[in-house]
């Protein structure tokens, strides 16, 4: 029997808390540069969650009105979709991109129109799951970040993991891409 149910409902869990202090840190104080990132790692699956703002996406945190600015939406979505170009296992678990998907608030709602973003007043943000397949998730040893060699604007992820070995909480950044679960 699989464990993966209960390992998303701690995952889902674990992201309303971080969306609550995200909307705590935006109500005091818009911050650009900083992103929430949920990892769950259950059987032969890796479940990720990202939410994190326009502005260091696409360079702006509104919705596109130029031609420019559509260009530059289109292209950092095209990014974003990406996952396996984004966040790298390290260790032997022979993990690959299944799925990547554009949430917004209200996903569960199925008969609501999914958008690309979602918009918080005038503060656009991205939400994306992805989903990897592994031949064998024990071998995880951790993770390193190529995203912020593919969007610079973005300062710093905090990372939360909940996973065999248990649930840990990590910060990473340009400087600090990497993070080991040992």
């Amino acid at each position: 029997m699989t464990r993966l149910p209960y390992i998303l409902a701690v995952m889902l869990t674990v992201t309303n808390t971080m969306a609550a202090a995200s909307e705590t840190r935006q109500a005091d104080a818009h911050e650009h540069g900083h992103g929430q990132l949920t990892i769950a790692i259950e059987g032969a699956t890796i479940e990720m969650e990202i939410e994190i703002p326009g502005a260091d996406i696409v360079g702006f945190e509104h919705a596109p009105e130029t031609v420019a600015q559509h260009e530059a939406f289109d292209a950092g979505k095209a990014k974003l979709a990406k996952g396996g170009a984004l966040f790298s296992v390290i260790g032997e678990a022979g993990c690959t991109l299944q799925e990547s998907r554009f949430m917004e608030e209200d996903d569960h709602n199925h008969d609501k129109k999914s958008s690309d973003a979602e918009h918080d007043g005038e503060h656009m943000e991205f939400h994306v799951t992805f989903r990897f397949s592994c031949m064998d998730t024990a071998k995880i040893a951790g993770f390193s970040f190529p995203f912020f060699k593919q969007f610079p604007n973005s300062e710093e992820l905090d990372v939360q993991i909940v996973s065999p070995k248990g649930q840990f909480q990590f910060e990473v950044s340009p400087d600090h891409p990497t993070l080991t679960l040992d």
